[in-house]
């Protein structure tokens, strides 16, 4: 009994099995196919809507409207599906639905397409030019382009405009990039809205302007874009509270250019534009120039319609005396009225090793005109620079020089006279004639001696009876010293330098005193450290340079100057050009 129960259960599992193949097969059937455009003929500029519909059971992938490519533009592609019963009788049906926007005026024909087996007919379609519709109606939509040089060079800057036309109000719209091939393409500025009377009709105009820069030279097409847009229907008599809307696609025509090689005299940086300018800054002031302290050379390049990739490298000469530290150059563009300016900004650093007068050569920036069609140059003319020497040289404080003590050989009669000494030179000392007598050199004792007594009874009050104006600059140098060790611990050289600076200048106001010296070995350690820091902060230093060494130097060359300024207090002795020799 129970081999009969199963016997008959599988029995119906297969006949149902079969069943649903069979349905299946049935639903995946298409029985037809059709293919049909909205508008026959249509304007050049006007969409065509095709409509492929499969009676039956159709896959979604079953259209391929890329076949079209060659003499449409093919936009985007709906597909939906509808199921009816009527009378239990089940009729399905899918529609794929492309927007095709012609190329050019002419015939075509859209050839038939295979959808589960079945195909369409071949439809031909006439596009007509703009000008063949009939003046009495208006358009309620179209779009133009145009450029504003025909024959541009290569790598010149052509403003390509676009316009869109609306006699009608808009609900929503986008519009495409144009298309170039081998070119760069970018967006200037804003869009612009305002309206215009065009053929007696009033329009609103959306206005877009695009930078195209063609890369190669011949004849090249520029495809326009593609305006997709839904628009008030106002055919519609509704008396619906909600708008009804419909959709509309407008596509620019093409736009030919004559790309021009780059001329064959012409020698450096290919750079065509209308207008170039090259212009610099100096920080400090020429006039101020000093030797081992840096100035900042700005060199300012700016290029009427190229972008910032084409700028060049602003080269320059310099003395070899300078050291130079040229920065990493910076590159903008800026819009002006529908212009594109670009600009590339170079910072020089300038350290002077010996004072002079210096010439520097002139700057020159090749470009071609395309207003003139000629080689032209932005330049700067050479510069005559005086360099001073440092006023931070330590110069020393010392006496009159004292007479160098002259050895005379004695003749062989003098060694038979000076039995005492035979071999020693006598030592003949250069000395003023001195006319003093015994109570002059009596008086001058006694002078001395006052003059040590009244040391004594002084040293000891000396700090309390500092002028205000000493205690001032000494305490300025203290704080000023402060503020440079602690902005020495951040190893920045962009805050370090101006610190050093004004604690350089609060040193000589304190000590009376200049902090380098030429023939000081510390000085020299002390260039060196500030040329390493200059260095770090630009394109050619080592950029992990740290301030210790430099905090090192200038701590040592603190405490020798403090140092030697307490011991120039004591009284150094008198007429020491004065020498007696017994």
């Amino acid at each position: 009994m129970l081999v009969k129960l199963l016997t008959r259960k599988t029995l119906l599992f297969t006949l149902l099995l079969f069943s649903l193949i069979k349905v299946t097969a049935v639903y995946a059937q298409v029985d037809s196919v059709t293919a049909s455009v909205d508008k026959n003929p249509a304007m050049a500029d006007e969409s065509i809507v095709l409509s492929v519909v499969a009676y039956g059971s159709a896959n979604n992938a079953d259209f391929d409207p890329s076949v079209l490519e060659d003499d449409f533009v093919v936009g985007r592609t709906s597909v939906s599906t509808q199921t009816r019963v009527i009378n239990f009788d089940t009729t399905r049906s899918t529609t794929w639905t492309t927007i095709l926007i012609p190329r050019q005026e002419g015939t075509f024909t859209i050839p038939a397409f295979d959808v589960g087996g079945k195909s369409t007919q071949p439809i031909t379609v006439r596009i007509i030019p703009v000008s063949a519709a009939s003046n009495n109606k208006a358009r309620e939509a179209f779009i133009t382009a145009e450029v504003d040089v025909g024959q541009p060079y290569v790598q010149q800057m052509v403003k390509y405009k676009v316009k869109i036309h609306l006699a009608t109000s808009l609900q929503r719209g986008s519009l495409s990039e144009p298309i170039l091939e081998n070119a760069d393409i970018s967006l200037i500025g804003k869009d612009k809205d305002y309206s215009e009377i065009v053929d007696g009709q009033r329009y609103r105009i959306i206005e877009r302007n695009y930078a195209v820069i063609p890369q190669t030279s011949g004849q090249v097409k520029i495809k326009g874009p593609l305006f997709e847009a839904e628009i008030i229907d106002r055919s519609q008599n509704s008396f619906s509270y909600f708008n009804q809307t419909r959709p509309i696609n407008r596509v620019a025509p093409d736009v030919v250019l004559d790309v021009q090689p780059i001329p064959s005299d012409f020698d450096g940086h290919w750079l065509p534009s209308e207008f170039v300018q090259l212009n610099e800054e100096w920080q400090p002031d020429l006039s101020q120039a000093t030797v081992g302290e840096p100035i900042t050379r700005t060199l300012t390049l700016s290029v009427l319609g190229v972008s910032e990739q084409q700028l060049p490298q602003i080269s320059g000469r310099y003395p070899p005396d300078f050291k130079v530290y040229p920065d990493q150059a910076t590159t903008a563009s800026v819009t002006r009225e529908d212009n594109v300016i670009a600009q590339r900004v170079e910072n020089i650093a300038i350290i002077p090793n010996r004072a002079g007068n210096f010439v520097l050569p002139p700057v020159k920036v090749a470009w071609f005109n395309t207003l003139t069609k000629q080689t032209e140059y932005a330049e700067l003319p050479a510069r005559s620079i005086e360099v001073a020497a440092s006023t931070t040289s330590t110069q020393t404080n010392t006496l009159p020089e004292t007479p160098t003590p002259v050895l005379e050989p004695q003749s062989p009669s003098n060694l038979d006279n000076d039995s005492s000494s035979p071999l020693t030179p006598k030592v003949i000392t250069v000395t003023e004639k001195s006319i003093w007598s015994i109570s002059s050199w009596v008086l001058l004792v006694v002078w001395l001696l006052t003059l040590v007594l009244w040391w004594f009874t002084r040293k000891p009050r000396t700090a309390a009876h500092s002028t205000p104006q000493e205690l001032h600059t000494s305490e300025l140098e203290t704080e000023n010293w402060k503020q440079l060790k602690s902005t020495l611990k951040g190893h920045k050289s962009s805050e370090i330098y101006p610190a050093f600076l004004k604690w350089q200048s609060s040193l000589a106001d304190s000590y009376n005193t200049k902090l380098f010296d030429e023939n000081d070995i510390s000085s020299s350690e002390l260039q060196e450290e500030l040329k390493s820091m200059f260095a770090s902060q630009y394109a050619q230093g080592d950029k992990n340079w740290k301030s210790d060494t430099l905090a090192a130097v200038l701590a040592r060359l603190r405490q020798n100057i403090i140092k030697n300024k307490n011991n120039s207090s004591s009284l150094h002795p008198l007429y020491a050009s004065q020498r007696v020799v017994t």
